[in-house]
């Protein structure tokens, strides 16, 4: 089992989201978001060690290898960030037991636990996939979750937090999609470390320049960098408590992560601040 790890790691709460949303009862649906982050953190702990131990570790989808195929690959970097989102996933759930009765209306509370493990979902796949694409599809993922978190707070004006960070979630993911189209339309390939090695391979054309400004803007949306950031104090104002919690310790910290791999690894120090 340890060496199918890394997709498990997402798996495991991806099945258990639509779980948690059939469960006829609020505590049985906390119990498998518990056990579900629960086996998250098990999985980030041994990925780290495993990866402090023998280094980087890549996990080929489908048997396809890299870049036909989606890579997994887990770094020291983001085996921590990993480990970053489980640890605060798992110390929040057993929080949101008692503070989610008391502010999410009862027939809702199984669905609240289905769109907290989805965001975990995405969250965790942001960090240990090496496609380009595949953040993109989990980003959304995560993100749509926390559209719907959000707006499950009582107080209506968490209806209205939930719509603006809709809105400009949609132009930060519509920008960053786009620059990865043309990054894709470049060099052909959607693998990180692959696109690393052709950007550098590539002379500086307006072409990339777009392609590494939509990027930057668009996770700068995601991460709520001033002065993109207006969606973020209601959403944490009025959203219920763990969600607050749990986003503002994660979610945000993914995106910088997202945009120092971008800057960093793919198109690398000398184009980013050339």
């Amino acid at each position: 089992m340890n060496a199918h790890l890394p997709i498990l790691l997402v798996v495991v709460p991806l099945i258990a989201a639509p779980l948690a949303s059939l469960a006829r009862h609020p505590r049985l649906a906390w119990a498998i978001a518990m056990g579900a982050s629960g086996w998250s953190l098990y999985a980030a702990l041994t990925l780290l060690s495993r990866v402090r131990l023998d280094g980087p570790l890549t996990y080929a989808l489908g048997g396809w290898p890299a870049p036909w195929g989606i890579e997994y690959r887990i770094g020291i970097v983001n085996a921590f960030m990993i480990v970053i989102v489980a640890s605060i996933g798992t110390l929040v759930t057993p929080f949101a037991l008692r503070s989610v009765e008391h502010e999410v209306d009862a027939d809702r509370i199984p669905l609240f636990y289905a769109a907290y493990l989805l965001c975990m979902t995405g969250l965790l796949g942001i960090a240990a996939t090496g496609d380009a694409f595949n953040i993109y599809v989990f980003l959304e993922i995560s993100s749509l979750s926390a559209y719907a978190l959000i707006a499950l707070g009582r107080d209506r004006r968490a209806l209205t937090a939930a719509y603006q960070y809709l809105i400009m979630g949609s132009v930060g993911a519509a920008f960053i999609l786009i620059g990865i189209g043309l990054l894709y339309v470049l060099t052909g390939t959607l693998n990180l470390a692959d696109l690393a090695g052709r950007i550098q391979a590539l002379p500086s054309s307006n072409t990339l320049q777009v392609a590494f400004a939509l990027l930057t803007v668009g996770l700068s949306l995601k991460l709520a960098l001033f002065p993109l950031h207006l969606w973020l104090p209601n959403a944490y104002t009025f959203a219920p408590s763990a969600v607050s919690t749990f986003l503002s310790a994660t979610a945000t910290k993914v995106a910088v992560y997202m945009l120092l791999v971008f800057l960093f690894t793919v198109f690398g120090p000398a184009f980013t601040f050339g």
